[in-house]
């Protein structure tokens, strides 16, 4: 590397030319990146501190592009609008809507309920609703003549299949 002074005190190496040696010294100057003696691990240290410090700039970046794109004032009223529900409708007007719309079934805070024409065509298939053959035969009795569940009736029923049984 060829370095050459001029009468002026202007600097020039390798065919570029610096006005002073302040200026030669800032151009040449390489940022050193840890010391010779230094070790593995204070090496990995180093490099994943800086990439940290990255990351938050990238992080930082970001979150001010998406501020910038959203159409939200506050990062505050963009979360309360994505927990806090819209204020429901009202029982008529999801009656209405689904009236027109020609729908039997709908849905007012999260229950299901018909509109007329469906609960016309539920009341004529629950009429015609019909079992299977012989299930009526297994019915359980229900009413006061229902079995009250007690020891006396289980030692009764156990005493009629000993009986049974003989």
């Amino acid at each position: 590397m060829a370095i050459k002074i001029k009468d002026d005190g202007s600097i020039v190496a390798n065919g570029v030319t610096y006005k002073n040696k302040a200026a030669y010294n800032a151009r040449t100057k390489t940022k050193k990146t840890g010391n010779i003696f230094e070790g593995r691990l204070a090496k990995e240290k180093r490099a994943a501190k800086s990439s940290v410090a990255q990351g938050k700039r990238n992080q930082a970046a970001t979150s001010k592009m998406y501020a910038a794109e959203s159409m939200f004032t506050s990062a505050k009223n963009r979360d309360d609008a994505k927990t806090k529900p819209g204020k429901a409708r009202s029982f008529k007007d999801a009656f209405d809507s689904a009236t027109d719309a020609g729908k039997s079934r709908f849905m007012h805070k999260g229950k299901g309920f018909f509109t007329k024409e469906g609960a016309a065509s539920n009341r004529d298939k629950m009429k015609t609703r019909t079992g299977e053959a012989g299930s009526m035969s297994s019915a359980k009795p229900t009413g006061p003549n229902k079995e009250k569940r007690t020891l006396s009736s289980l030692f009764k029923k156990l005493r009629n299949k000993v009986k049974k049984k003989k």
